[in-house]
């Protein structure tokens, strides 16, 4: 939980630091988070490699095979380093014409434009960094993610810092500076997971020797992977879509929705923490032939996740106000901001059964399952709603953010369902 806090504060910290850049705020504030959305797209394509290494190396480790939990860490890296090229191209040649669909105000397109390109450059590094995270998760290894994660953060404060309001001979460079110093860390990120692995301190190693691209192990990682990749890559249409929704009411409203989904985020990391825990859990239980174990993970993770994140969703709630105010003094993107904040915090308890639930059905190899639960919760709940309530009926912005409520419910009760059922237990991988 507190390593994906620390990554998720990455990016959060751009907001509230270019949140206090005066006049210039709600366009620096909808800029940056309007360049988040288009960024998660890749990071669709690293949680559908992660799913495979996840999944294998924890199969391995309950098999007490360490020689092929670190195989799978290798082909996993240079499949991360070979989709990193694709990818940094888009973000680099595609950044402005896909911003420019959302139809927000030109100097928003602008500033966004610039941070995903500068930011788009480092997708290698943030492959290695993501992947190597997931590997020594998967090892039962939760303690050195956590550590680089917090030495990259600081990295990342400082750097900012410097560079979006300028300090001696740096200039004031603005959201320019937030993906200079968000790059750099990621660069940094990397470096100290290579370092780990090849050092071999801790749980798993990386090796020279042997070979380096493996068809059968990538192979393996991808029928794994692939329905996550689509998961996540058609939510984050959907997102971008809903979020298209949204810039029709004004930069204010779309600052305010940027502001609610870092805080959305937050919120999101204890079903995070216990989803990776389930994932890991279960796998190592059926590496190990104990399928009762792996369905015990599973419940415990669902019990505990619900527990945090509803106290979560309570804190929240009472705190929206005080909450918003830290990104940003303007008092129309506060309100608004407040206002979605609430209606989120209603979903944050199911939004913990399903992370949980989806997790431990990762960790069995089932990740088609939960590709058909968000696809139909996103596209056939969220979206459809959102259109009726907020456009068809008239109820404006309100009518477009309440149907996420109404969408985690339904993918809770789904996959729960599907849990209980058990075939999961049966998937080969």
């Amino acid at each position: 939980m507190l390593s994906n806090l620390l990554q998720t504060l990455m990016t959060t910290v751009d907001i509230i630091l270019v949140g206090s850049l005066g006049d210039e705020a709600p366009e620096a504030v909808a800029a940056v988070g309007l360049g988040g959305q288009f960024l998660f797209l890749f990071f669709s394509i690293m949680i559908a490699v992660s799913a495979g290494t996840i999944a294998l190396v924890a199969r391995a480790v309950g098999a007490e095979d360490p020689r092929g939990a670190e195989h799978v860490l290798k082909q996993s890296l240079v499949l991360g380093a070979i989709l990193s090229v694709p990818l940094t191209l888009v973000g680099v040649v595609l950044a402005r014409p896909i911003l420019e669909t959302f139809g927000a105000e030109a100097v928003v397109v602008d500033l966004g434009t610039a941070y995903v390109r500068i930011v788009s450059l480092t997708v290698f590094f943030q492959f290695i960094a993501f992947l190597g995270s997931s590997a020594l998760r998967g090892a039962g290894d939760t303690v050195t993610p956590l550590w680089i994660g917090a030495l990259v953060n600081v990295v990342n404060v400082a750097l900012a810092v410097t560079l979006i309001f300028g300090n001696g001979p740096v200039p004031r460079l603005g959201v320019v500076g937030a993906g200079i110093a968000t790059a750099f860390s990621y660069v940094v990120g990397a470096a100290l997971f290579l370092a780990v692995f090849l050092r071999g301190r801790g749980r798993l190693r990386l090796h020279a020797r042997g070979p380096w691209v493996d068809l059968p192990t990538v192979r393996r990682i991808f029928r794994i992977g692939w329905p996550a990749a689509l998961e996540q890559i058609l939510l984050q249409v959907a997102f971008i879509l809903w979020v298209g929704m949204v810039v029709g009411f004004g930069t204010d409203v779309l600052a305010a929705h940027q502001i609610g989904l870092r805080i959305q985020m937050f919120a999101f990391m204890p079903g995070f923490g216990f989803a990776i825990a389930a994932t890991a859990l279960v796998g190592q239980n059926l590496g190990a032939r104990d399928s009762d174990a792996a369905e015990r993970s599973g419940w415990e993770a669902a019990k505990l996740s619900v527990a945090v994140m509803g106290t979560t969703a309570l804190a929240i709630f009472a705190l929206a106000p005080w909450i918003a105010q830290a990104f940003i003094a303007d008092a129309v993107v506060v309100g608004w901001a407040v206002t979605f904040i609430r209606i989120h915090a209603l979903s944050i308890p199911a939004v913990g059964v399903f992370f949980a639930i989806d997790g431990a059905l990762r960790g069995a190899g089932d990740t088609r399952f939960p590709l058909v639960t968000s696809l139909t919760g996103i596209y056939g709940v969220r979206m459809p709603l959102s259109l009726v309530l907020g456009f068809a009926l008239g109820f404006g912005i309100l009518g477009v953010w309440v149907p996420l409520v109404v969408e985690y419910w339904y993918r809770a009760v789904v996959i729960s369902a599907h849990f209980r059922r058990g075939r999961w237990k049966t998937i080969r991988v």
